[in-house]
């Protein structure tokens, strides 16, 4: 797949979970296409298939249905693999390596650690040694942000952040949202987040949002007020 793509394009993608139980979500026939390097912000209620897109989005998930481009090449069991290798994620069931490699699995330069933990503000509180994590001790948000350190370092073209600010402590998402996804953005990545901070929500070019599987897009103002219906 080229380095350089432009775009990537789900057409028709529909995803069905094995029937549980009786319960029975399905991902409608959903239509997106992403830009490379714009910011894209995906909202929606609890259970409405915000993680499943994600996902799927990132080749975790086979559709059921449906295809996916980069460019007009089509991603097919021969090049799924490659297709995976253009994304970094943090999701919200994330596991923590200990190791810091690249994406290719070479070695990353102390100095651009440095760089990173000083952006995510834990130079003080968390402890490398030969690209090793000492730490184990840290909150949830502490590790959370240790697993953007390492999803950074992945250098992926596309970043996919499940919901990540939820476990921050209320000055360190304003930071998130006003210093690291614009510094994220300067550095080149595709970002997809899943929001629910509204007042934050005007840092995206673009909002997305899913309501039991199916797609929809709007503007700020329209995105807010749908999120405040997400949380009545």
């Amino acid at each position: 797949l080229p380095d350089n793509w432009q775009t990537l394009r789900l057409e028709n993608i529909t995803y069905q979970y094995p029937e549980q139980g009786g319960s029975k979500f399905a991902l409608e026939p959903v239509t997106l296409t992403l830009k490379r390097g714009e910011t894209v912000f995906l909202i929606g209620g609890n259970g409405s298939g915000k993680s499943t897109l994600s996902m799927v989005l990132a080749g975790l998930y086979t559709p059921s249905s449906g295809k996916i481009f980069i460019d007009n090449i089509e991603i097919t069991n021969q090049n799924r693999d490659a297709y995976r290798c253009l994304f970094a994620s943090v999701f919200t069931d994330f596991h923590l390596f200990e190791k810091l490699v690249g994406g290719q699995g070479e070695k990353i330069s102390d100095n651009l650690i440095d760089q990173w933990l000083n952006h995510l503000r834990l130079s003080d509180k968390v402890k490398i040694e030969q690209k090793r994590i000492l730490n184990s001790k840290l909150s949830q948000g502490q590790k959370k942000r240790l697993g953007l350190l390492s999803a950074a370092l992945e250098n992926r073209s596309i970043l996919i952040l499940d919901e990540w600010a939820a476990d921050q402590d209320p000055q360190f998402r304003r930071v998130f949202y006003e210093n690291l996804l614009p510094l994220l953005k300067q550095q080149g990545y595709t970002i997809f987040a899943i929001s629910h901070d509204d007042k934050y929500f005007h840092h995206a070019e673009r909002i997305i949002s899913m309501k039991q599987g199916m797609l929809s897009e709007y503007n700020v103002d329209q995105a807010v007020r749908v999120a405040d219906e997400f949380s009545r």
